[in-house]
């Protein structure tokens, strides 16, 4: 009996982590589609030859790799609530967040930089807004698809 119940447990843990697996590759594969459609939409906002691309995807992913760990690293300030915090923890609440914006800040000006080696002034204006229409397309999507779903 014992031998059942541990073989049960081990079949549930591993039906659990297969789930799981699914689940994040699914994941994956989602975020891998975006990060495509990302590309393709920039590279034709911007009006990219074949060599200006070359050069200038590996450089804009190492930025955005750069720019998602200075969010990453202060995820707290998202998640701190001002209803439970006293006015100390919300002064520091808001000086991490400001150190975060400027680290933000710091790093584009760091990749205009670079990039104005790889595009023109031009087309790196081109990025900036297209960036932002292509979050508001996908926000839009979203919006659309859970419209569908919950009626």
């Amino acid at each position: 009996m014992k031998h059942l119940q541990t073989l049960l447990l081990l079949l549930l843990f591993t039906l659990a982590s297969s789930a799981a697996f699914a689940q994040s590759a699914q994941e994956r594969e989602r975020k891998e589609h975006i990060q495509a459609a990302k590309t393709a939409y920039l590279t034709d906002k911007m009006h990219l030859t074949p060599e200006q691309s070359q050069k200038f995807w590996p450089l804009y992913n190492e930025y955005e790799a750069r720019r998602h760990d200075i969010y990453a690293s202060s995820r707290s300030i998202k998640r701190a609530d001002p209803d439970e915090m006293n006015d100390q923890e919300i002064q520091a609440t808001l000086d991490s967040k400001f150190e975060r914006d400027q680290k933000v800040l710091n790093l584009e000006k760091e990749y205009a930089a670079r990039f104005q080696k790889v595009i023109s002034s031009r087309q790196l204006l081109q990025l900036y807004r297209s960036e932002h229409e292509f979050t508001k397309l996908l926000l839009k999507r979203l919006d659309d698809k859970n419209a569908r779903n919950n009626p």
